[in-house]
């Protein structure tokens, strides 16, 4: 015989309200602070499984995440504040898995990087404010295959000194010669 019943807890100026099905959380489990929402998560026989929302004190979604046997797996969307997304990272039984993309507070992408189980793999590159490339990198298990080539906001390569490689080294190259040394 199945022992279910709804359950709330009260710490404080916190309360955790959901039901219990033989002595763990099962359904859906809702947290407060103060009476504004902090989470609202899904159990399934004691481990988190299924969406969840998080909240900020002004009760704008901090995140909605997805759960698989208790480990993050799927989507993950976290934002700001005022309700801009702010990130969103792919996750395979609890680790970084596929894409993540983190954003300007404008929208506009700021970094865009491959995981595959937890590791980056694959190009990974940011942006300057202007949506234009500023570094990127390709990269094989978490080890990067060469150095990062960085840009300058105006779309420039930087060289090993940090410095814009200047156009006419860079159209001398194109044509098949070698830089000069001297200026």
């Amino acid at each position: 015989m199945t022992d279910s019943r709804q359950t709330s807890v009260d710490r404080g100026d916190s309360r955790i309200d959901g039901t219990v099905v033989d002595g763990v959380l099962h359904g859906t489990t809702r947290i407060s602070a103060d009476g504004a929402p902090v989470a609202v998560l899904r159990y399934a026989h004691g481990l988190l499984f299924g969406p969840a929302t998080l909240f900020y004190p002004n009760g704008q979604p901090s995140a909605q995440l997805n759960y698989v046997d208790g480990k993050l797996d799927g989507k993950a969307v976290y934002y700001t504040q005022d309700g801009t997304v702010q990130r969103e990272a792919h996750y395979a039984r609890g680790v970084l898995s596929g894409e993540s993309v983190m954003y300007f507070p404008d929208g506009t992408v700021l970094e865009r990087a491959i995981y595959r189980q937890g590791a980056l793999h694959g190009v990974s590159q940011r942006f300057h404010s202007n949506g234009r490339l500023a570094e990127q990198q390709l990269f094989r298990e978490g080890k990067p295959l060469r150095p990062a080539e960085g840009y300058t906001s105006d779309g420039r390569p930087l060289g090993a000194d940090g410095r814009p490689v200047p156009r006419w080294k860079r159209w001398w190259h194109a044509l098949g010669g070698t830089p000069a040394t001297q200026s």
